[in-house]
C-alpha cells in the first residue's frame, strides 16, 4: 500500500511539473509581428472599416484581420493563410 501511495506521489508530481514547463514554452515564445498593412483573409486594408483590426496569435505569428467575424473562414483553412501570408513576406523581401 505504502509503495502504490509513492507511485501515485510520483506521477502526480511528474503531471504538475510537465504542465508548468508547458506552460512556460508557450508564454516566453517570441511572438512574430504581422509584417502587411492588410487583412489576410480579405486583403483589404486594415482600419479600412472604421475600426481597430482582429488581432491574434497563431502558432507564434500575430495575425491580423479586418474583424473577428473573419477568424471563422481562416480556422477553416489556417494552411492556406499562413501560405499567404509566408508568399507576402517573401515578396516583401525582393
Amino acid at each position: 500500500m505504502k509503495n502504490l501511495k509513492l507511485v501515485f506521489a510520483i506521477i502526480a508530481v511528474i503531471c504538475v511539473v510537465s504542465l508548468a514547463c508547458r506552460a512556460n514554452d508557450s508564454t516566453n515564445a517570441p511572438v512574430k509581428p504581422y509584417p502587411l498593412k492588410t487583412c489576410l483573409v480579405c486583403s483589404m486594408e486594415l482600419g479600412m472599416m472604421g475600426g481597430k483590426p482582429y488581432e491574434f496569435v497563431y502558432q507564434g505569428q500575430q495575425i491580423k484581420l479586418c474583424s473577428a467575424d473573419e477568424r471563422e473562414l481562416f480556422d477553416k483553412a489556417p494552411d492556406k493563410y499562413m501560405k499567404k501570408l509566408a508568399d507576402a513576406v517573401a515578396k516583401l523581401k525582393k
